[in-house]
This record gives C-alpha cells, sequence and structure tokens, in this order.
C-alpha cells in the first residue's frame, strides 16, 4: 500500500514528464506532410511526325501537239533520256510535200522579187509592183514556215532529261492531241509535301532539316530540308502546306510514295516539374515551392506536357523542391514536412 507522501511524488513526476514526452511523440499539427519532387531544367525540343507523299521534282505527262498516225516509237518504259532527245514520230508524209510547195512558191516569189528590184532604176516596173512583190514573197516565207511547223509538231520530243514511264502506244495507232503518249520524271530529286500544324509554323523555315522513313525501307532515313512553305493556312485544317527535297541520286525513291516526315524543333530551356506539381488558382497556374522549410507559392506558365512532366516558365529555378502530394492542405508560408520524394529518397523527421 502507498503511503500519501509517496503517491504524491508520483502525481507530480507524470504532471511534469507525460506531456512532453507526449508532445514529443506526435508530429506537429501545423506542418503540413508533403510528397516533393526536384525540378529539372528541359529543353523545349518537339519531334513532330506527320505523313507526306513524293514526287518528282519535274514530272509531265506527254502529249502530241497534233493528231495523226504513229509512224515510231523512239522509247521504252523505263528508259533514261535526255532533254530533246526523240520520243514518238507521227506519219508525216503530207506536211513534207505541204513544206516542199511553199519553199517552192518561196523562190518563185523570191525571184520576181528580184527582177522587179534589178528594173527599179529604170522606171519599167512601177513602185506599186514592186512592193505587192515583196508582200508576195513575205506572204511565202511565212507560209513555209508554217510548213516546217507542221513538219516539227509531227515529233514528240522530250522536254527534259528523266525517266519514262509506261505506254500502251504502238506503231500504227492514231492518236489525238488528248491521247497520253507516257510519262515522263525526273526524280534525281523527290519532293515531300506534308501538312505542318499553325502552331509550329513560327519554329520552321527554310533549309530546316527533316528525316523522312518510306514502308518499303523500314530501317532507313532520307535527309532532307524544306524548301518551300505556303503563304496560306487552310481554314478548315489550320494546317500549311510545307514542301521539302530530297536527294534521290540512288533511285531508289518514286513519285507518289508515302513518308513519315519528322520534324525535330529546338526550343528555349525551361524549368521541368511532374505534372502532379501544377495547380491553377484564380490568378493564373502556379506551384507550391518549399523554401527554408515553409510553402511558397510561384506563378508559373505551363509551355508544354511530355511524358508526365510540365515545362514552366516563370520564378522557379532549377533544382527547387516543389510539392507534388499535399497541396491541398497548403497556403502561404506554412510549415511541411516531407514524407515522400518521387525521385527516389523520402525523409521523415
Amino acid at each position: 500500500m502507498l503511503t500519501p507522501l509517496y503517491a504524491l511524488f508520483l502525481t507530480t513526476l507524470l504532471a511534469l514528464c507525460g506531456p512532453a514526452n507526449a508532445q514529443k511523440a506526435a508530429p506537429d499539427a501545423s506542418t503540413v506532410p508533403v510528397t516533393v519532387a526536384l525540378s529539372t531544367h528541359a529543353n523545349d525540343t518537339v519531334h513532330l511526325d506527320m505523313i507526306g507523299s513524293g514526287s518528282a521534282r519535274h514530272s509531265v505527262v506527254i502529249f502530241p501537239a497534233v493528231a495523226g498516225e504513229v509512224a515510231e516509237v523512239a522509247f521504252r518504259t523505263g528508259q533514261t533520256v535526255r532533254a530533246g532527245q526523240v520520243l514518238l514520230r507521227l506519219v508525216d508524209r503530207q506536211q513534207r510535200l505541204a513544206a516542199d510547195l511553199a519553199a517552192a512558191q518561196v523562190d518563185a516569189a523570191n525571184a520576181l522579187a528580184d527582177r522587179y528590184e534589178a528594173t527599179r532604176g529604170s522606171g519599167a516596173v512601177p513602185e506599186s509592183v514592186l512592193d505587192e512583190a515583196r508582200a508576195v514573197l513575205r506572204g511565202a516565207k511565212i507560209e513555209l514556215a508554217q510548213a516546217q511547223v507542221a513538219v516539227a509538231d509531227r515529233v514528240v520530243y522530250a522536254p527534259f532529261s528523266g525517266i519514262v514511264g509506261l505506254s500502251d502506244i504502238e506503231r500504227g495507232d492514231r492518236v489525238t492531241t488528248d491521247s497520253a503518249l507516257t510519262t515522263l520524271d525526273d526524280r534525281r530529286v523527290l519532293l515531300i509535301d506534308f501538312d505542318l500544324p499553325e502552331p509550329y509554323l513560327a519554329r520552321v523555315a527554310l533549309g530546316h532539316t527533316i528525316s523522312a522513313v518510306n514502308p518499303a525501307y523500314p530501317a532507313r532515313s532520307f535527309a532532307g530540308k524544306v524548301s518551300e512553305i505556303d503563304s496560306r493556312i487552310d481554314p478548315l485544317s489550320r494546317n500549311v502546306h510545307v514542301r521539302a527535297v530530297v536527294n534521290n541520286t540512288a533511285d531508289l525513291l518514286r513519285p507518289g510514295m508515302s513518308f513519315t516526315v519528322r520534324l525535330t524543333m529546338q526550343g528555349k530551356t525551361f524549368v521541368s516539374v511532374p505534372e502532379l506539381a501544377l495547380q491553377w488558382g484564380r490568378e493564373g497556374s502556379f506551384v507550391w515551392a518549399v523554401r527554408e522549410g515553409k510553402s511558397v507559392q510561384v506563378a508559373v506558365r505551363p509551355v508544354r506536357r511530355a511524358a508526365g512532366r510540365v515545362l514552366l516558365d516563370g520564378a522557379l529555378t532549377n533544382g527547387e523542391t516543389v510539392v507534388v502530394e499535399g497541396v491541398l492542405r497548403l497556403r502561404e508560408g506554412r510549415s511541411v514536412r516531407v514524407v515522400g520524394n518521387t525521385n527516389g529518397s523520402s525523409e521523415t523527421p
């Protein structure tokens, strides 16, 4: 049985020691437990993939200038031809006869004009007759030129150097000016057309490097450069038409091929934080930073989201501690207690 004096001693001891131990064991209710992460530097580099379509630098469908019967087909499918090389001839007997007749008329008119000119000083031939002879000569020369053009039109030439495509034309066929004889492509350089979304227009300029991949060569990338940018943006798609040039001297690529075009656009360096750290309030977006153990609201502007993180522009610096969990209880200047770190460490006071 305890004596009254001993009981009083125990009561006093518990009163002095008990509250202190209880306060030490329980966390301070004024601190907020949070999970944090470190901000890092990140470059606003964008890799944009688009679908493009290839075409030859020069590409035409060959049509005859006049109708007629085919006398000779001077090419074969897949043949490389030079500029000015004969591709096809039409029967031209009548046209050549007409040219010969016109040449004879020129000779006769020229001889008559020369005779009149020789008697000009004697006055035997009136000046009006001489003028008429000169006019007849000019008309004969024009008719000869027209006849020679008609002969030339019976021959089809290659307008530029390139590779000839398929053709169904045979010797003896009758063709008209609407008959497609063949195609001709200069594919030493291939053009790739693609549509660029409007938000990226300011980041692309002439000479910008692109890479293109075709399904026929999935493991190979073809380098090229932007050569043309359209002057207008499509009001429906909000895209701008862009054209790039790709060297094709190896002749691996064909007009009409599809490509996955990749544009890499380098940007400024920003601070990057996990997406969960970005908050929104009445005055805009912000993050909670931990400075000297207290929460500080830092106004920021989100630039771009990528891979679970967001690039920010604002007063936040590289290497700062930001809150990613526990933000709902935070207020400006409130003490925080770090209970977790998404960078891989944790701290418990």
